[in-house]
């Protein structure tokens, strides 16, 4: 963003009156008559647009807040007609001072030269339109050389009659065409604004009476001091399952589920992809949270790691034998972690509190602990993470931490504790597990811990 203030060499402070002289004595240094270069042209274009912001109080006022907020200021367009410049007189930007004898004499001089520049050319060509280039002549000759009179009278006419922003700076009470944007003034005076995409922007009915106005542009609107009521947020979309999907050496694994499901993705929000048999033979060759990647013909597919067992000869025999007891779930449960556990350099972190269905509430602390014999290296760390159970994707509560306690402390007074951990109600998971690597695309070194659910209320 242009820095105004250092182009007419004044500070932040400075006054109107300081800004004035500066600007006049810079123009005058860098005015085509005085130098007459490329540089000097866009010095002077620079030189114009500072002091009709810094000029103007309230293109000032957007400005500075701007350059406060470190955001780019974008300043309006000049009006058609150019508010009166602060010179003196043309001599302070090196002009010739035009007096009235001189005038007279300049134009005697030049309709004489033009007129034996016609006559030749009438001699040389009979047919030349001699009465026309004459009056072309003079048209131009008082086109370059207006009369002092006829320049003091605009200057009077635009310090008598400002011209008004045509892109209604301050608020219009009818929208120009393609100003669109609303401005409410509420039951307890607050001014808030609204563009054609925030919620609430049907509702709002421009009321000139109450000081609804209009605006063009969302700059406008804030630099006459409304705010924004409800803009409408860009949706977060979910990463690509490949984005959150470790890498594993391939390797073979055995189905121990009956008629478990292929996703086309991490969840079982993703499509269904078909439903494999009890005892079916996969390749696995990464990892996405407790899902694993599956290679099949129609191409890459997730299966719950829950679900898979290593292929070993008491798996294949306790699933083929007719004679089965009833702790042969049990067993195939302490197979599917015995197998998933191997595919990891550490077993999975044992919780201790809260025990399951514990109850917090917004005025109490929350402590989250476990288990872990092992120490963990250098770079490794216990990531803590929660969803709602009624939803699928897992978020980071107490990340890339050493210790196996977790105290989360609310907020207390106001209310506001919601915003700390969840929303106000709900039954949510939480689990642990231990991670290397980098927050974006962590590596898991150990499974998923059980999940215990916490019932959150006020």
């Amino acid at each position: 963003m242009k820095d105004y203030y250092s182009l007419l060499g004044v500070k932040p402070d400075a006054s109107l009156a300081q800004i004035d002289a500066a600007y006049r004595r810079l123009m005058q240094r860098h005015h085509p008559n005085a130098r007459s270069s490329p540089q000097a042209l866009e010095r002077m274009r620079e030189l114009n647009e500072a002091w009709r912001v810094l000029s103007d109080t309230t293109q000032r006022a957007a400005y500075d807040r701007a350059r406060v907020n470190g955001t780019t200021y974008q300043p309006p367009s000049p009006p058609p007609t150019l508010r009166a410049v602060p010179q003196a007189s043309l001599a302070e930007f090196g002009a010739r001072r035009i007096k009235g004898g001189s005038c007279l004499l300049s134009i005697a001089v030049a309709f004489a030269l033009l007129f034996a520049l016609g006559v030749l050319s009438w001699g040389l060509n009979e047919q030349f339109n001699f009465a026309a280039m004459f009056e072309r002549a003079s048209n131009e000759v008082s086109a370059l050389l207006p009369t002092r009179a006829s320049s003091a009278t605009k200057v009077a006419q635009n310090e008598a009659t400002p011209t008004p922003d045509p892109r209604c700076r301050d608020g219009c009470e009818t929208p120009p065409a393609g100003c669109v944007v609303k401005g409410e003034v509420e039951n307890d005076g607050a001014r808030f604004f609204y563009l054609p995409n925030d919620e609430g922007y049907a509702r709002v009915n421009v009321n000139i009476a109450q000081g609804d106005r209009w605006f063009c542009a969302l700059n406008d609107a804030q630099a006459a001091g409304w705010a924004r009521k409800a803009p409408t947020e860009t949706p977060t979309l979910p990463p690509p399952p490949e984005a959150m999907t470790t890498t594993v050496a391939r390797r073979a694994f055995v189905v121990c589920a009956e008629n478990a499901a292929l996703y086309q993705g991490p969840g079982e929000n993703f499509p269904l992809a078909q439903n494999i048999a009890n005892g079916a033979r996969v390749f696995v060759t990464g990892v996405n949270g407790e899902w694993s990647v599956v290679n099949q013909p129609q191409g890459v597919l997730y299966l719950r790691t829950s679900v898979l067992c290593a292929p070993t000869r008491n798996v294949a025999q306790s699933t083929a034998a007719p004679a089965q007891t009833a702790d042969t779930p049990a067993a195939t449960t302490v197979a599917v972690a015995s197998s998933a556990a191997s595919s990891f350099k550490y077993p999975a972190p044992r919780l201790n509190i809260p025990t399951n269905g514990a109850k917090y509430w917004c005025t109490r602390e929350l402590v989250l602990q476990w288990t872990f014999a092992q120490p963990l290296a250098s770079d490794e760390f216990f990531l803590v993470e929660n969803k709602l159970v009624e939803h699928e994707r897992w978020f980071a509560l107490a990340d890339w931490t050493k210790e196996v306690t977790v105290m989360l402390h609310p907020n207390r007074g106001g209310g506001a504790c919601e915003t700390v951990w969840w929303s106000n109600t709900g039954v949510y998971e939480w689990r642990v597990s231990v991670v290397r690597g980098n927050k974006e695309l962590p590596t898991y070194l150990s499974p998923f811990s059980e999940r215990y659910r916490i019932n959150y209320g006020q």
